[in-house]
């Protein structure tokens, strides 16, 4: 798969309950120079939601609490486009299917690809700055 050619700028926040699963991520989007912020839960993330604007989100919809519907419902109620890339391994749950017709990006298949990852963020971070 080809490479959008776009320097790393900005802080990606990547939201999932799996701590290996951020942590994993985190190296891969650090690897390409971007700034990364991990969330175990949807509420941690909008807590911190307010203090930066994120360039994407990465997010397992399936998440205790707060549902990834309800963290992408939060991000479009805020000024400007974020692109939210959906991640998970449960892509046909209602909660999955629920988060997917509230505005993500794209869903991704756990397990995915440090390739295929980098080049949804790149290609969904290239759409909003043109």
């Amino acid at each position: 798969m080809g490479e959008i050619d776009q320097p790393a700028v900005g802080t990606i926040a990547v939201i999932d309950c799996d701590v290996a699963i951020l942590d994993a991520i985190r190296l891969v989007l650090e690897d390409r120079g971007w700034n990364v912020r991990t969330y175990a839960t949807g509420e941690e993330f909008l807590a911190d939601f307010d203090s930066y604007t994120p360039v994407c989100i990465i997010l397992e919809p399936n998440l205790p609490g707060h549902s990834g519907a309800d963290v992408v419902q939060s991000v479009a109620g805020r000024p400007g486009h974020i692109p939210i890339i959906g991640l998970t391994a449960w892509p046909d749950s209602l909660v999955t299917i629920a988060a997917a017709n509230s505005g993500l990006q794209v869903m991704l298949t756990k397990p995915v690809t440090r390739d295929k990852l980098v080049h949804e963020v790149q290609a969904a971070i290239a759409i909003v700055i043109g």
